[in-house]
């Protein structure tokens, strides 16, 4: 244990060096306009972490901001932006010259002085140059789980270094609903691969920096939620689904400064500079689950509630996953599929040092069945399908594709598909696992209801009930999503 802990350590050291090298590189940071400083203040501070022209990066963090003279001209607006004052502040504060740091001290005890939620602005500020979402209170009013998590523990920690009691209780209780929210249901924007590591550095800045000791636990508490959760969806170095606002990358370059397992990354993520200065450690299990150092197959079952789950009769479930991690493979869906702003399917094949995977695009209403290594999805509509690159071989109704590790039978049928996935640890070879599918599996229409018998025995059916939830049974047995 002892060797293994040595080598765990010096990887993450390896994988910080190289996370410093990339955030340290650009000749120039950027700009302080608006909420800029999310991309500028990363690399000024890697610049005076790595000592590279630290001077020149001392002076553009400490530099007047003239968009923020209501606060002695320290930018306390956006969250992105609070978030990166408070690593400056608490992280680097001995780099600072004393009047700077001082002058921060006065404006962050000005902003907290009450409550700067409830406190109007001179004017609306903008985060952007055509930003529409502009606030008229004295700080981001914005409340998607990224940015509530930057502006609550920045604000509650302002308000616990400047003294201001009243405004740190009214941030330790926003902080206590919400962390006891993330470990009873989940959160809003569950697994996003664009803002999950938005919310996490969040709460690496109250873990670092929080002199109570509750609150301190709370951050741990939160911390450990979230890089869990980030372990299950990360994995050979990129981010799979199921998730919750698509569309990014950020979270896999972020965790992988953690997990490793992957490809090193090519280009930054800016909140890496929150990880290099943070005395934070995922537990051993987090780690061991990220890096599949499990035993394999698993299948995971859990749901995620509504984006707004404060609002009335909103806390509870609302979307339902299962997620099944192979030696080789990652299957995971959702009972209704994609739509809104949430992705419903996700197969990843293991490739080279990373992965492929399959894209489903359209496809108009969906219903998935998830049993496993098996699969149905049916929507309204035709999807378009992009498959893993690998050998394809056509018998009768069944395409087979043999990628690197893993093997996919899939049928086709109207508005819809099926799969059928093996490995070398459940069929030996692919011609064992083409000859067995060819032989005893069979997907079959009974009325309204798909079925789907595998290779190795199990059986999966499926009935779509329009917009309401779909009807599952594995091996003859209905799903109860209620009662499990």
């Amino acid at each position: 244990m002892l060797m293994e802990g040595m080598l765990v350590s010096l990887l993450l050291a390896l994988r910080s060096h190289w996370a410093l090298y990339l955030l340290a590189q650009p000749d120039t940071h950027g700009s302080i306009a608006y909420e800029y400083e999310k991309n500028s203040y990363p690399l000024a501070l890697a610049d005076v972490l790595a000592g590279n022209q630290a001077d020149q990066a001392l002076a553009f963090l400490q530099q007047p901001d003239p968009e923020a003279d209501a606060t002695l001209g320290i930018d306390l607006y956006s969250s992105f932006v609070l978030k990166l004052q408070i690593r400056k502040y608490f992280a680097f504060g001995d780099e600072l010259d004393p009047a700077y740091r001082d002058r921060m001290f006065q404006a962050m005890a000005q902003l907290t002085a009450t409550d700067p939620l409830e406190q109007e602005a001179a004017s609306p500020r903008k985060f952007w140059s055509g930003s529409t979402d502009d606030c008229t209170t004295q700080v981001d009013c914005r409340n998607t789980d990224n940015l509530r998590a930057m502006r609550e523990t920045s604000l509650y920690l302002i308000a616990e270094e400047t003294g201001n009691e009243a405004t740190r209780q009214i941030y330790k209780a926003h902080l206590e609903r919400y962390v006891s929210t993330l470990l009873d249901i989940g959160m809003g924007e569950w697994d996003s691969p664009t803002y999950h590591g938005h919310t996490t550095t969040a709460y690496l800045n109250l873990y670092d920096f929080a002199q109570d000791p509750e609150v301190k636990q709370l951050a741990q508490s939160a911390l450990d939620w979230l890089f869990h959760s980030a372990a299950l969806k990360y994995w050979r170095g990129t981010w799979t689904g199921p998730v919750k606002r698509p569309g990014g990358t950020d979270a896999e370059r972020f965790f992988w400064l953690y997990f490793g397992q992957g490809p090193s990354p090519e280009t930054t993520s800016k909140d890496w500079i929150h990880g290099l200065t943070s005395d934070y450690r995922p537990p051993a299990e987090v780690m061991a689950i990220a890096q599949r150092q499990i035993p394999l197959p698993q299948e995971i079952r859990r749901t995620h509630p509504h984006y707004e789950n404060w609002l009335p009769d909103r806390y509870g479930p609302a979307f339902y996953e299962t997620l099944y991690l192979a030696h080789s493979f990652q299957l995971g869906s959702l009972l209704n599929g994609t739509g809104g702003d949430w992705q419903g399917f996700s197969l990843a094949v293991a490739q080279g040092q990373g992965v492929d995977q399959m894209r489903v695009e359209g496809g108009g209403q969906q219903a998935i069945a998830q049993y496993k290594n098996l699969l149905i999805w049916q929507g309204t509509a035709p999807p378009q399908l992009t498959l893993p690159a690998g050998t394809q071989t056509q018998v009768g109704d069944i395409t087979f594709i043999e990628t690197e590790q893993a093997w996919i039978a899939l049928w086709r049928f109207d508005n819809g598909f099926a799969l059928e996935i093996g490995e070398s640890q459940t069929h030996g070879d692919f011609e064992t696992f083409r000859d067995r599918v060819i032989k005893q599996s069979e997907l079959q229409s009974q009325g309204p209801t798909l079925v789907l018998r595998g290779s190795l025995g199990k059986r999966l059916a499926l009935r779509s009930q329009g917009e309401g939830r779909p009807t599952v049974w594995r091996d003859g047995q209905p799903v109860g999503w209620e009662t499990e």
